[in-house]
């Protein structure tokens, strides 16, 4: 397992200053900023990141009387609320719909993965060139996720990570998914990345489990030492980065001395009944850790799923689309988001926390088109960025609703279109952050947080 920035072992040693070394913004602190900060609406946002594209005609934006070649082989059913059906596939989700609000006219024009992610979860279209490379990289100077943005704004209080991610990194290829850490803004605004698989017998976080011997007053004498070294080494202590380390060192022993932040990531102590019912594989699992995560206080949670790099699955279906929907993918998809929105439903989280479920794109309206540099045979659909769906809960959103919808047949949004920019934009302001300020990369260069509108009416 990785855990990362804060590895423990990197975080505790003194040696770890000259690996850690440049990764932080420049002196400008969040108080410079505070003008543009106001009262929040929401504490706390959780994404659950469906890797791969989702088949929207085949889920919750379903042509029913479209011409076979678009319908596809499932049914719809009626839903809690009258006028939404969904897939026959999700009939735990269909009691749930009266607690979300569809955005039926998502689009961007990011044809591959690793743009399509990164737009995706920072809200910034790639360049032209880019835009079609299956293996755009992630860089250093790539823009934030959204959660490393409310992590800088937003912290948690002491003790918590601000930003986790789970249960894994996203790759395509060799090549890291750009958009899933703080890029510009430097590691330090990186998630705390916890890659294990939660629904394993026995698991928990071995970084946060203090080892025999090693007690409070033990790890407080180490931190002394190391501050100590520090002192003492003039070059090294005088430096801007230097100085910046301590938070890291802070963020480690906090994190190891305080029994909440452990506990919110120990399964052990929810009941069996509560555990089963989210299901006991990976993505059942990794969602109720999320909803731990947030109840404990952590602002921003990203979960991962289904796992390709584990389980071998991805919604990326340009083949076999309909069995692999219905065996593999929609109902563990089902029971998790079903048994989420039940749960906090039920606990009163959704008043203060915005749930999103969305994925990168969707996959084109007709079967066996092809339009990305994949081959989708007759049984498959092909990536589809020019309009998709997502759903919402929670924060002040329309229950049983849509937002926007799309064309006779899925391939534009007829009504009220939704890029990615603006959701950031909506969500920032959702946070009281206020999304055209301008934020500064490492070497202090101006940048604008975002380039999206507010959307307004969609929470």
């Amino acid at each position: 397992m990785s855990l990362s920035p804060w590895n423990r072992r990197s975080l505790l040693q003194a040696g770890g200053i000259s690996l850690l070394a440049g990764t932080f913004p420049p002196s400008v602190s969040t108080s410079a900023w505070g003008a543009t900060l106001r009262k929040p609406r929401i504490k706390s946002c959780l994404v659950l990141f469906q890797a791969g594209g989702v088949s929207q005609i085949d889920t919750i934006d379903m042509r029913p009387q479209g011409p076979v070649n678009v319908r596809g082989e499932f049914s719809a059913i009626a839903s809690k609320v009258p006028g939404m059906p969904v897939c026959e596939h999700l009939p735990m989700l269909a009691q749930q719909m009266d607690k979300v609000c569809v955005v039926r006219s998502m689009y961007h024009r990011m044809l591959c993965h690793n743009p399509a992610c990164y737009c995706a979860l920072s809200g910034r279209d790639v360049g032209e060139s880019k835009a079609v490379s299956s293996q755009t990289p992630a860089t250093p100077d790539d823009y934030p996720n959204f959660g490393s943005v409310v992590s800088m704004y937003r912290p948690a209080v002491t003790g918590l990570p601000s930003f986790v991610s789970l249960p894994f990194l996203l790759f395509n290829g060799p090549a890291q998914t750009p958009g899933q850490n703080a890029g510009l803004l430097g590691s330090r605004y990186d998630p705390f990345l916890v890659e294990k698989d939660p629904s394993q017998p026995g698991y928990q976080i071995d970084e946060l489990q203090q080892r025999d011997g090693i007690n409070a007053r033990r790890l407080a004498a180490r931190r002394r030492l190391q501050q100590d070294y520090n002192t003492h080494q003039t070059t090294l202590s005088s430096t801007r980065d230097s100085a910046r380390l301590n938070v890291y060192y802070r963020r480690a022993l906090s994190m190891l001395n305080t029994p909440r932040s452990r506990s919110a990531f120990d399964l052990a102590v929810e009941d069996t009944a509560t555990r089963d019912r989210y299901g006991m594989n990976v993505v059942g699992q990794s969602t109720l850790l999320g909803r731990r995560l947030i109840g404990a206080g952590v602002p921003f949670v990203v979960v991962y799923s289904p796992v390709k790099r584990i389980e071998g699955l991805s919604w990326d279906t340009h083949t076999e689309n309909f069995p692999k929907l219905k065996n593999d993918l929609l109902p563990p998809a089902d029971q998790s988001l079903s048994a989420l929105l039940e749960d906090m439903d039920q606990r009163g989280m959704l008043d203060e926390t915005l749930v999103i479920w969305m994925g990168e794109f969707g996959r084109t309206p007709r079967i066996g088109y092809t339009q990305s540099n994949n081959t989708s045979n007759q049984t498959g659909r092909d990536h589809h960025p020019y309009c998709y769906s997502i759903v919402l809960a929670g924060a002040g959103v329309t229950p049983g609703s849509y937002f926007g919808a799309s064309d006779k047949d899925g391939w534009y949004p007829e009504s009220s279109p939704v890029h990615p920019g603006d959701l950031a934009a909506t969500i920032y302001d959702a946070f009281g952050i206020n999304p055209k300020q301008t934020i500064y990369d490492t070497l202090g260069r101006p940048h604008q947080l975002c380039e999206g509108e507010v959307v307004s009416g969609l929470f």
